[in-house]
């Protein structure tokens, strides 16, 4: 009986955390020993639901003996339905036990698949993003990109440096966490002066293509870059009122058009 109720808690536990985004993003942030106790903690949760619904069963099966008792509905018959329901067994495991195991599986399928909180619309999961971020100072800035639209800086370890608008950013796994850049400058840092060197200028590219969001045949979504979370050095937002601060003036920097870093046909 301990391992079937063990069992039960371990599973509805792991079920509920891989399934529901906000435990999903939790539990992709925890590890060691806490990733086993916050299954634990909810398989605990939909055990200790189940137990009381059993004892709710109780209670209405003692409410429906005494007033049957009382209007002698049985003459000569003194009903006890509540303790036959705590002495009756199925295979070998106790009623209550497997009742309150079957409430426990319903409350986790119930919280995982059907309930309101399991199919997030757009809004809901903006603001679960939003209060997910807040514990991570990288995903709160590029949580700020994507709702207002500002620009980022993005500083790579290999020195490379990009400045656009976030398109996405994926955490959920460590090893493939990345974010999705839609570039509007790209150079380097000079290792000597490490000063900023413009290479490519995505944003004259676009205006004098008529390149937006939404054209066809081709929009800016074609010169996206994904970036590996593990490979950037620094990341702050961009000041357009800071711009002259960049290197067009610089005799040793480069400008360049997106075509000359890759062309249409590799994009």
């Amino acid at each position: 009986m301990g391992t079937a109720i063990f069992m039960v808690l371990m599973v509805s536990g792991y079920w509920y955390t891989s399934r529901d985004l906000s435990s999903r993003f939790k539990i992709r942030r925890s590890s060691g020993w806490d990733v086993y106790f916050l299954v634990a903690l909810y398989g605990c949760i939909f055990v200790l639901q189940g137990v009381f619904a059993t004892g709710i069963i109780w209670i209405v099966l003692l409410g429906i003996s005494a007033i049957a008792n009382a209007l002698q509905e049985i003459p000569g018959v003194h009903l006890k339905w509540q303790i036959e329901f705590m002495n009756w067994s199925f295979l070998g495991i106790q009623a209550p036990v497997v009742v309150m195991l079957a409430f426990a599986i319903l409350f986790c399928l119930y919280r995982s698949n059907w309930s309101g909180s399991a199919r997030l619309n757009a809004p809901g999961r903006k603001d679960l993003y939003q209060k997910l971020s807040r514990s991570n100072g990288v995903e709160q800035l590029l949580f700020q990109c994507m709702e207002e639209g500002e620009l980022a800086w993005i500083t790579l370890k290999s020195r490379r440096i990009y400045i656009g608008m976030i398109h996405a950013a994926t955490f959920e796994y460590e090893n493939t966490a990345n974010i999705v850049l839609i570039p509007m400058l790209s150079g380097y840092r000079d290792s000597k002066t490490l000063k900023l060197a413009v290479e490519h200028n995505y944003s004259k590219w676009y205006a004098e293509h008529n390149i937006t969001l939404e054209s066809e045949p081709k929009n800016a979504m074609a010169f996206r870059k994904v970036l590996m979370v593990d490979q950037i050095e620094s990341l702050s937002l961009f000041d357009p009122a800071s711009a002259s601060a960049l290197a067009y003036g610089d005799p040793q920097a480069v400008t360049k058009s997106p075509q000359s870093e890759e062309s249409p046909e590799e994009l």
